[in-house]
């Protein structure tokens, strides 16, 4: 078996893998990793270990540390055949073009702004009061369509305190930030140019209110990464997997 880590900026993740996922951990990060690091000796036997991510450097066991950028391309292809990857993470949009041996042919990361992460959403739906996991069930249920024009995370923030203090449901309101999500992540991949199959890999996939809203206005042809939050930990495991065969 091979173990990939993802220490992301919001979330570690970890698979253990063995051509396919056999078992997962996902913990918040924080500045003292030695829980997590528990968790991740205790999973189980592994051969080797990639670690990836902004701390990936905390893996002090790993055996080679990757570029999440990379790892992402490398799951896209070997998991669901994809020429282009949208990952929606933490703290970041990050649009890549993959070739067909998953191989980085030129990628795009915004990660100067928290607007349109997946840190944005959980602000807002705090703010709202609404459960990170109901975001999908009380954006279904919004009757009215509104709108966060701005593009920057403070001044999105206002507009949506503004909606509240003007007594507007908060179904309405959690619709209106999936749609500013989806809006940021669709002109990142329009910048950046998209052609192809594309996946949508991160945090932020699971959130069916945001990528239904992506898949609509992109309109090339979408294949659904299974367990999207795990994409860079899948492709970190598969280049350990590879990187042991080379040793």
């Amino acid at each position: 078996m091979f173990l990939g880590v993802d220490a992301g900026m919001r979330f570690t993740k970890a698979v253990m893998w063995d051509g396919k996922v056999l078992s997962e951990i996902v913990e918040e990060t924080r500045g003292d990793m030695k829980p997590v690091l528990d968790k991740l000796k205790n999973a189980g036997d592994f051969k080797y270990c990639c670690a990836t991510g902004s701390g990936a450097e905390l893996i002090d066991f790993a055996n080679v540390i990757e570029d999440d950028v990379v790892c992402l391309a490398i799951a896209a292809r070997d998991m669901v055949d994809a020429d282009f990857v949208l990952d929606i993470g933490g703290q970041s949009i990050t649009a890549i073009s993959v070739d067909k041996d998953g191989n980085v042919i030129d990628f795009m990361r915004n990660d100067k702004c928290a607007s349109g992460s997946g840190r944005f959403l959980e602000v807002m739906s705090s703010a709202l009061g609404i459960e990170i996991e109901d975001v999908d069930s009380a954006a279904s249920k919004a009757d009215r369509k509104l709108s966060i024009t701005s593009q920057c995370a403070v001044f999105a923030e206002s507009e949506v305190i503004s909606y509240v203090n003007e007594g507007e449901r908060r179904e309405n309101i959690i619709a209106a930030v999936c749609d500013s999500i989806a809006k940021l992540a669709v002109a990142q991949a329009n910048r950046f140019g998209i052609s192809g199959r594309y996946t949508i890999t991160g945090g932020v996939a699971k959130f069916r209110s945001i990528t239904e809203r992506i898949r609509s206005a992109i309109g090339e042809e979408y294949v659904e990464f299974p367990q999207p939050q795990l994409a860079a930990a899948i492709g970190a495991a598969i280049v350990a997997e590879e990187e042991f065969r080379d040793v």
